[in-house]
């Protein structure tokens, strides 16, 4: 899923995409790059997105963090938006075919902090 998430942002919505697989990559990535927004998913292989987004608010806290899950949103959102998620995308509702919704929750993201 992440390769079809990542070629359909770049290809289609004209984002340029950095696609790692956990928690500690993504730190990494960003400590040394820097990003617009962070993507991710809820389920990484080293810990959580929340809790990915709690230590990237340590570093950066104007990020834009958008968290992407399959799992029931409710259950997530108060504890996602202390650890700093902005947005909230369903994999099931988003992650195939036209992902427009998925990109322009992207764009607003960033414009919320710029």
């Amino acid at each position: 899923m992440t390769q079809h998430v990542s070629e359909t942002l770049e290809s289609e919505h004209g984002y340029e995409v950095e696609a790692v697989t956990t928690a500690s990559g993504a730190r990494s990535a960003f400590e040394s790059t820097g990003f617009d927004c962070v993507i991710a998913s809820y389920e990484l292989l080293d810990e959580n997105g929340i809790e990915l987004a709690a230590s990237l608010q340590d570093i950066a806290d104007d990020i834009p963090f958008v968290l992407f899950t399959g799992n029931p949103l409710e259950p997530l959102v108060e504890e996602a938006r202390e650890a700093g998620v902005t947005a909230f995308v369903s994999k099931s509702d988003h992650a195939t075919g036209d992902m427009n919704v998925f990109a322009n929750r992207i764009r607003l993201s960033i414009e919320a902090v710029n």
